[in-house]
């Protein structure tokens, strides 16, 4: 028994002094990536990479960014290829934002959420964009010195709920949708705007993707639908316009969605109930003779009105138009309808016009004189 513990004791030091296979690589060694942007040109990927450089930076975490661009048959070819022209490893551990160019979007995105999914050092909380144009367009020069852009749209797209006009979509989600052949995705469509003085990232609508490929686009405004109908509306704000009733603005409280699956006509119909709760924040010129209770409630049916439209314009394309569930209403069916499913689900994606489905709407308008939070 001591001989055997004598041995564990030696080969337990003999562990610590030896040196280890692997040779560990310093912050210094690293190029820390901010964002990437990725386009197909002339049979090859064309990368672009913000790295954030300390030597540059001046004082704060906003300046000291440089660009690097490289090429390569491959995502691996061109990775291989930035490590040489920087000197550096390339490091994702801190990168922000994928771009993706509309040339790969229309091809398929597979390849570059399967690259990013299977690097260790990648992060599944990544955002993920698909470029209107280039993505290096949108990674272009005036954001060489300042990571600032990248950071803003970060906290742009963190606050999405709120804003009420754009959605959010991340590397694992989106790995997880292109797992299912029966559901799409939708991702924020991205733009640069802005000059050399004041860059920036504009979000200018939504991508709606169908088997990893770009199918149909959406306005900021009708990405409000969508939202509604993911439940994935925040503390945003509504305006209401009528010629009877003025100009009102309402802030968004509270608000949730339920969706139901059943089997009508041999088509799957979906029941989407949303509930919102609201106050009311601004009245411009409202109409003269009705109490406060009766202009309420003129404006629960005006929500209520509003709601409804947004979100069935919204299912009315994705189902009817485009033809991909984006909104994964796949997995409720499955659960809630199998045997269905089980005779009907390979068709699924290929039948998504037969698709029907209603809304309803909960409105409710704080009228107790205190703010509903």
């Amino acid at each position: 028994m001591k001989i055997r513990k004598m041995i564990f004791l030696t080969l337990f030091f003999l562990l610590i002094l030896l040196p280890g296979c692997m040779r560990s690589i310093q912050l210094n060694e690293r190029a820390i990536v901010q964002a990437v942007g990725l386009d197909w040109k002339d049979g090859e990927y064309a990368l672009t990479l913000q790295i954030f450089d300390p030597e540059a930076a001046e004082g704060d975490d906003t300046s000291g960014g440089k660009m690097l661009r490289v090429e390569g048959k491959t995502i691996s070819e061109a990775m291989r290829n930035a490590n040489l022209k920087q000197g550096q490893e390339i490091f994702w551990g801190h990168t922000k934002l994928i771009i993706i160019g509309d040339q790969i979007a229309r091809d398929g995105i597979e390849a570059v959420i399967d690259y990013f999914n299977a690097d260790a050092q990648s992060r599944p909380n990544m955002d993920v964009l698909i470029a209107d144009g280039e993505a290096g367009e949108v990674l272009s020069e005036p954001l060489d010195s300042t990571i600032l852009p990248v950071l803003s749209t970060k906290m742009m797209l963190e606050g999405y709920q709120d804003n009420g006009k754009l959605v959010r979509s991340q590397l694992k989600g989106i790995a997880g949708s292109l797992e299912n052949p029966s559901v799409g995705a939708y991702l924020p469509l991205a733009a640069f705007s802005g000059d050399e003085k004041n860059p920036s990232i504009q979000i200018v609508g939504t991508a709606i993707l169908s088997d990893g490929r770009i199918a149909g686009t959406f306005s900021p405004e009708e990405t409000r639908g969508i939202l509604w109908a993911a439940g994935e509306v925040g503390k945003t704000q509504l305006t209401l316009e009528d010629s009877s009733l003025g100009v009102t603005t309402l802030d968004v409280v509270d608000s949730d969605v339920t969706v139901a699956a059943y089997i009508q006509d041999g088509a799957p119909f979906y029941q989407v109930s949303i509930r919102v709760k609201s106050n009311v924040s601004e009245e411009l010129s409202p109409v003269r003779g009705l109490s406060l209770s009766e202009r309420y409630d003129r404006y629960e049916e005006e929500q209520r009105q509003l709601v409804c439209r947004e979100t069935e314009h919204a299912l009315e394309r994705l189902f009817h138009e485009i033809s991909c569930d984006a909104l994964g209403y796949a997995n409720i069916l499955m659960q809630q309808q199998p045997e269905y499913w089980k005779a009907n689900g390979e068709g699924y994606a290929a039948s998504l016009r037969n698709v029907q489905f209603s809304v309803t709407v909960d409105s409710t308008i704080n009228r107790g004189g205190t703010t509903v939070s």
